[in-house]
């Protein structure tokens, strides 16, 4: 276990019971309206509550525009270093294009059109060369690491997210990029329960 997800680990065992309860429970009716909702006998389920605990983390706000991250930092008394990389949480659509002489995963990065070569620590990644996935990406200590957070996309749809991505990257708004990937992510839900239509006439994008 690296040192993010030592301290993700941290927030999610004292941020989810006891006096927290309750906003982890407003903040998952309100995931399942932006995402909907997947039985929990799907195989995807694991993956489903691994991007949940991601987006409450560092995506979700309360009233006071506060999140989970925030107070954490501050009650934890987080160090500055650590703090500017969990502030900077890289939130995008990926694809895994391959792995580099020096045995590092490198992902392409759709949203932001950029590359990425995630940390020697991950040795087992899950995917295969050109698969698609929604997730997080965070740099710290000289070193690029991945949340566990991932959601799988068809692999059919790239042409049609490269498109999309490009209209959204000239927006340059964090909350247009967020509200894209939701959107990608509700499209997948979509996309399981209606596996019998072709994926490009489900990720359609007005």
């Amino acid at each position: 276990m690296n040192v993010i997800e030592t301290h993700i680990e941290k927030i999610l065992t004292h941020y989810t019971q006891g006096e927290h309860y309750e906003l982890l429970k407003k903040a998952k009716e309100i995931y399942t309206q932006l995402t909907g909702k997947l039985d929990e006998e799907s195989d995807e389920y694991e993956l489903r509550m691994n991007s949940f605990n991601d987006w409450f983390i560092f995506n979700f706000r309360r009233e006071n525009d506060r999140r989970i991250i925030d107070d954490y930092i501050f009650e934890f008394k987080i160090d500055d270093d650590l703090a500017r990389s969990f502030h900077n949480i890289n939130y995008s659509l990926f694809s895994f294009l391959k792995t580099n002489l020096k045995k590092q995963i490198v992902l392409k990065d759709i949203l932001h059109d950029k590359k990425i070569a995630l940390s020697k620590s991950l040795k087992h990644f899950g995917m295969v060369q050109d698969d698609l996935f929604v997730g997080r990406s965070i740099e710290h200590d000289g070193e690029t690491y991945l949340l566990k957070g991932m959601c799988p996309l068809p692999g059919n749809i790239l042409s049609n997210l490269k498109k999309q991505s490009k209209k959204v990257r000239k927006l340059n708004s964090h909350e247009e990029e967020e509200k894209f990937l939701l959107e990608l992510e509700r499209l997948k839900i979509k996309s399981l329960n209606y596996g019998h239509i072709d994926a490009n006439k489900i990720f359609i994008f007005k």
